[in-house]
């Protein structure tokens, strides 16, 4: 099943490239390293989310992620502003571009909601209409 989030793509684009270092995860810490374990993932909202329930013992792995997703949604407000978009349009349009990084494997939610591991199957990319295409299957 195909999942498409219309998206007006131009000026969000060219707004997030300069955004890039405030959207990278942890280079290599604790994020990072739960993100090649499965435990967490990219979400086509932009933000990363836990691919199951976080656990009690998963507390400093969960401030540290809602540490980053504040830092995107910052980010996301701040272009949506210099767009005159919104901050789910920018946020949706950063989402493709992190999903289009991850490593085959690690996860990643779908429009749609569903988990799955990124493989050759996975759409992540702007369709002819300027639509966002973000699916497993």
């Amino acid at each position: 099943m195909k999942n498409i989030s219309k998206v007006l793509f131009g000026g969000f684009a060219l707004a997030l490239i300069g955004a890039g270092a405030a959207l990278a995860v942890d280079n290599g810490g604790p994020v990072d390293q739960a993100l090649s374990a499965k435990i967490i993932g990219e979400q086509a909202n932009g933000y990363l989310g836990f691919v199951k329930s976080a656990t009690a013992d998963q507390g400093d792995l969960q401030r540290a992620i809602n540490e980053i997703n504040a830092r995107r949604r910052a980010v996301y407000t701040d272009v949506a502003s210099k767009t005159g978009g919104t901050v789910d349009q920018a946020a949706t349009v950063q989402a493709m571009h992190q999903i289009q990084k991850l490593n085959n494997g690690e996860y990643l939610k779908d429009l749609s909601g569903t988990w799955c591991a990124k493989s050759s199957a996975t759409k992540a990319s702007q369709a002819s209409d300027n639509s966002i295409i973000i699916s497993c299957k």
